[in-house]
Parts: C-alpha cells; structure tokens; sequence
C-alpha cells in the first residue's frame, strides 16, 4: 500500500508540479522581444526565468509553436498568461529536462517508418496514422525511441480533431540534414497527448 501511494504521489507530482511552477514564474518572466510567426503575425516573446530552466521550452519560449497556431488559433480570445501557463505548465511540461536526459539526438539517429503514413500532422489535409522508430546510426541499442502519431477529423464539428501522440516527437524527415538553430532543437523528447483540437488552416 505505502508503494502504491508513493508512485501515485511521484505521478500526481509529474503532472500537475509544472503548472504551479510555472505560475509562480509567470511574473518573472524574461522578455526577449518580439517573435514572427510563420502565419505573418508576432507577438512579445518571453522565457521563464532561468531558477525554472528544467520547464523552459528552449524553442518555442512560452508563446506556442512557430505556426502561431496555439497562440492565434487554439488559445485565441484567452489572456496571454493563461497561453502561457497552458503551454508550459500542461501541454509542453519539463521540456528541457526530457530533452536533456531523455531526449533522441536526431543527428545520431535514423528514423524508420514502420507502419502508417510518411507525414502526419495536426493541420488539415495530413491526418493519418504512423508509427516510427529511431534507430542509433553507429550502436546497436535493444531498446529503440518510437513514435506513434495518429490525427482523425472530428466528424460532427468542421474544422476539429482527434489527436494521440505517444513516444519520441520523431519525424521521418528527421533524416534530412538538419540546420538548427540551438542546440537543443537537435534533441526530441518524449510525449504523452490524447486531446481534441481545433485544425489548423
């Protein structure tokens, strides 16, 4: 019984630490001007404090990902603070602590589809199903990152979908050399979502 709590205890920590973390932080956040989106908007882009660095998302800060598509489409309406502690603290929680220790090097490895489709993604016309798996280029490793991604439309609500992503955030063009700018960009970490969203168009 005092085992079963205690792993209880470890996961109801996991999950809901980072929301409180990150809204203590929220008011010491530190601005690093402005960010363009892909969809030709921009927005004040800003990082949690440096004492919260193993939540800090070293991509995206804390303004969503580069479509604009979380800040302008899925959280539209909503205070910017709640954008970000959604981001931070639930969608995208540990990020830099499960890219530095758990995270797949891409330059290290090979992504093999091994069922499903090349491309899949949350956007309209690439909805599917695939499985991937990262294979080390030089070392033989029994146990082998996966990526498992599956997007269906939401039939009775136009412009919804179902989404699971479970694993590594691997990608079959992964295997094409990449040109980041961080370093950490180059590290994918594992994630676990089962969610409905708005598409983006």
């Amino acid at each position: 019984m005092t085992t079963l709590l205690i792993i209880i205890s470890i996961t109801l920590f996991i999950i809901f630490a980072p929301l409180v973390l990150v809204a203590i932080g929220l008011p010491f956040k530190v601005s690093q001007g402005v960010r363009e989106f892909r969809d030709s908007t921009s927005t004040e882009q800003f990082d949690l404090p440096n004492w919260l660095l193993w939540l800090q998302n070293p991509e995206d800060g804390l303004t969503g990902d580069s479509r604009g598509w979380y800040w302008n489409v899925y959280m539209q309406g909503k205070p910017d603070w709640i954008k970000m502690l959604i981001w931070s603290g639930w969608r995208n929680p540990w990020n830099y602590f499960k890219r530095v220790f758990m995270g797949v090097d891409i330059r290290q490895h090979r992504m093999i589809l091994k069922v499903g489709q090349n491309h899949v993604r949350d956007d309209i016309g690439s909805e599917g199903f695939q499985v991937l798996v990262a294979e080390h280029k030089t070392k033989h490793r029994l146990f082998k990152p996966f990526g498992i991604y599956w997007v269906v439309p939401y039939k009775n609500k136009n412009g919804f979908m179902y989404g699971c992503r479970i694993g590594w955030k691997i990608k079959l063009s992964h295997n094409t050399p990449q040109n980041e700018e961080f370093e950490l960009d180059y590290y994918k970490a594992p994630t676990f979502r089962i969610y409905i969203n708005r598409q983006y168009h």
